[in-house]
């Protein structure tokens, strides 16, 4: 069994009904792109996270596919308007080992 990647979801601003705030996602996911080799010479394999999607309240708001070009620890922003109830900000990820993860946050007005 693989062990949890950590991850974090925040906001910048003040959090208040139509507010454009931008959401900042980041994972502590190595993001090995298949290039590297270890100490003993053996290829890494390839595992990166490839599907990203971001949810308000379950309505999809950003959606993103990702390659060997993205850093560890992986960091997206992505720009959310707060609706006049509040919510929850839910991310989703999947990497090339079937791993999955979810963060999310309240908007709490």
């Amino acid at each position: 069994m693989s062990s949890p990647i950590l991850t974090r979801l925040a906001w910048t601003g003040p959090v208040k009904a139509g507010a454009n705030l931008e959401a900042r996602w980041s994972a502590a996911h190595p993001m090995d792109s298949g290039f590297r080799v270890d100490d003993s010479g053996r290829q890494i394999p390839k595992n990166i996270i490839h599907t990203v999607r971001a949810y308000l309240n379950d309505r999809l708001i950003m959606e993103a596919d990702l390659g060997t070009a993205m850093t560890s620890p992986v960091y997206l922003a992505f720009p959310v308007l707060v609706p006049p109830e509040g919510g929850i900000v839910k991310v989703i990820w999947k990497d090339d080992l079937g791993q999955m993860g979810e963060t999310q946050q309240r908007l709490v007005l």
